[in-house]
């Protein structure tokens, strides 16, 4: 019994150190569990921490950036307003040069319609003008015609006209149709021409119309250079006198209506036509030029009437 009792007690000693040993064992593994959970937890934190610190390190960077951008947008604002007032400048300066454009535009509208109506009022005093200059001609032309009707053309031997009109609307005839050569005598031929002249002058001074224009008929005599110049010049206005005694004699209305209007003029052998010794051109330069004077007060009174409508 006291066996017994002994091998019990020996079996309870000897569990005991086996439980201890267990639980010590436990007690091992729990607390290096928990401390490779600290350590993890540690490990662990410093992970976040180095994370948090790159993120931390990121949102400064993208902060800084976002400022840099805040600025970069304030001074694209700021400039913006800059040119958003200058465009409302030019906007107002070109609303204000087309309102000049316009008004210039409506000036020259203007301008361009007096233009046309005083180009139209200088047209129609060139015309009248014209008509006057052109009177000239056209009381010698009828002239001209009336004696051709009558005595058909006169040519020379050479074949040229014995009366013509000049460039300068002169009406011309060659001294050999009415004198002989150093004469200032009439011939018959030249009579019979001067009678057809006389009459032809009193029908165009008989038209008001025509005769209100005209100033003076001049009768001018030249001469050729074969003698010395008083001899030449007598001569030459001895010969425009006796045209115009000899067309007055013939028409007796002609010399009492319309004899204020002729005047005699001679020139001598200056103001030749042909230059030239030989007879040909000596014979060109012995001639009676018959020129028609216009009134300056019609053509005085055309220019007034249309600077007064300035």
């Amino acid at each position: 019994m006291r066996l017994s009792r002994a091998r019990q007690k020996t079996e309870e000693e000897s569990f005991w150190p086996s439980f201890t040993d267990v639980m010590s064992s436990l007690v091992f593994v729990l607390f290096f569990c928990i401390m490779i959970m600290v350590i993890r937890q540690i490990v662990n934190a410093s992970v976040w921490d180095e994370r948090l610190l790159n993120a931390d390190m990121a949102l400064t960077s993208k902060q800084e950036q976002l400022d840099a951008l805040t600025l970069s947008l304030e001074s694209v604002n700021e400039e913006l307003g800059i040119k958003m007032g200058q465009l409302e400048n030019l906007e107002s300066t070109l609303s204000d040069r087309e309102a000049e454009i316009d008004n210039l535009r409506s000036r020259l509208e203007q301008d361009r319609a007096a233009l046309s109506q005083k180009e139209q009022e200088l047209a129609e005093v060139r015309s009248q003008l014209q008509e006057i200059s052109l009177l000239r001609l056209s009381i010698l032309s009828q002239v001209k015609d009336s004696i051709e009707k009558e005595l058909g053309s006169v040519l020379s031997a050479g074949g040229q006209p014995l009366v013509d009109i000049d460039d300068n609307a002169n009406l011309v005839i060659n001294s050999s149709l009415l004198f002989d050569k150093g004469s200032s005598r009439i011939s018959p031929n030249g009579q019979v021409l001067l009678e057809k002249f006389a009459l032809a002058f009193e029908r165009i001074l008989s038209n008001p119309e025509i005769r209100k224009n005209i100033d003076s008929i001049i009768i001018s005599g030249y001469a050729d250079s074969d003698d010395t110049f008083d001899y030449n010049y007598n001569l030459s206005c001895q010969r425009a006198v006796a045209v115009i005694v000899a067309m007055m004699k013939s028409n007796p209305v002609l010399e009492t209506t319309y004899g204020a209007y002729f005047q005699a003029s001679g020139f001598s052998e200056f103001r030749p036509v042909a230059l030239g010794d030989d007879e040909a051109a000596k014979s060109k330069n012995r001639r009676i030029q018959i020129s028609i004077n216009i009134k300056d007060s019609n053509i005085q009174k055309i220019i007034t009437d249309y600077m007064s409508g300035q």
